[in-house]
Parts: C-alpha cells; structure tokens; sequence
C-alpha cells in the first residue's frame, strides 16, 4: 500500500509525498520529511508542486536532491537563499499520481482503499474502509461497522485481496479482531 494521499478537496492529479521541515545550511537547501513509499521518484529535474494541504499553488524544479538521515535535503532550482526556503516550512510537496500500472502489484493509494466494502472471505459484510491509518509502523485500515471503528492491521494474512473494480477488500479476521469488544479506532 502507498502512503501517497492526494490532496485534500482536489482530483488524486497531485499527490502528498512529503512536508517541508527546515532550512539547511546557508545556500537555500531544505530538508523535507518524506511520506511516499517511493522516495526515488523525487530526483535532479523533477517538476513537483508545493502548497497547502489542498492542493500545489506554486511549481518548482528539483536541482539537486539527496538522503539525510531519512529525509530529502532538497535544492531547487533558482532558490540559492536560506529565507526563502524557510518560508516553506510545514507546506506540502507534491509529485504527480502514478498512474496505476506504474505501482508495484499489491500497492494502492490511500484514496482508492476508503469507500470500499470490506466482506469476509466466504462473502459476509465486515464494514467499509472509512481510511487508513499510516502514522504507525503497519499500515491499518479503518473500518467502520455499525457505529463503531476499527483499525485492521494492512498485512497480506488479514487483507487477503483488494478488487478495485469490484470495490471491495476481503478480510480474513483473526476472532476479536471486528467483534465490539475489541479495542476501536
């Protein structure tokens, strides 16, 4: 699953890959915090967009780009000053969606998971993915059933297909895990 999510009230066009941090050093590099599960994409000449969380209001070019500590130290193009990269700081990056046969088998944008049934593998309704919780170390999906949420850990044992045309995800849950005595969302 890619962590990429489009923007918020925009067409998945441009999506979130990472969030600018702070200035390095004195000639206008950056560090950006990266949220895309293909950091490669972002490269010397990539076009990308910075903005808010709704969508890219400026566009620039990558001059240079390598990894620090987990992150992007980030040059672009024509920026050569440290007061205006801070400026960036919290500002959303963005690079343009993938087009679907691009991704690797079994991955899926954040987007296209929410909204899709998720039925048990003999056919039974489990609930709807609401979202998908990113922010730990396993991605889960947040299913809701009835009025209560819960979080299905994103791993091929329990998410056991994904059918995109069909709109639905088949969850093979382990007892417990959809039951409402479990821990919610």
């Amino acid at each position: 699953m890619s962590a990429n999510r489009p923007a918020k009230g925009a067409d998945a066009d441009w999506l979130i890959v990472g969030v600018m941090a702070k200035p390095h050093g004195v000639h206008g590099d950056v560090l950006v915090d990266i949220t895309t599960d293909f950091p490669d994409r972002m490269r010397e000449g990539t076009r990308f967009g910075l903005g808010p969380e709704d969508g890219p209001s400026c566009f620039l070019e990558v001059f240079k780009v390598r990894q620090h500590k987990g992150r992007w130290l980030l040059s672009v193009c024509d920026v050569r000053d440290r007061t205006i990269v801070e400026a960036w700081r919290g500002q959303y990056v963005f690079l343009p969606a993938q087009s679907r046969s691009e991704l690797p088998e079994g991955y899926y944008y954040e987007h296209e998971l929410q909204g899709l049934k998720c039925v048990s593998p003999s056919g039974d309704d489990l609930g709807i993915v609401v979202g998908v919780d990113s922010e730990s170390t396993q991605p889960r999906l947040i299913v809701q059933r009835d009025s209560n949420e819960y979080l299905v850990p994103y791993v091929p044992q329990i998410v056991t297909n994904v059918d995109l045309a069909a709109g639905q995800v088949v969850i093979d849950a382990l007892p417990g895990l959809l039951d409402e005595d479990s821990v919610e969302a």
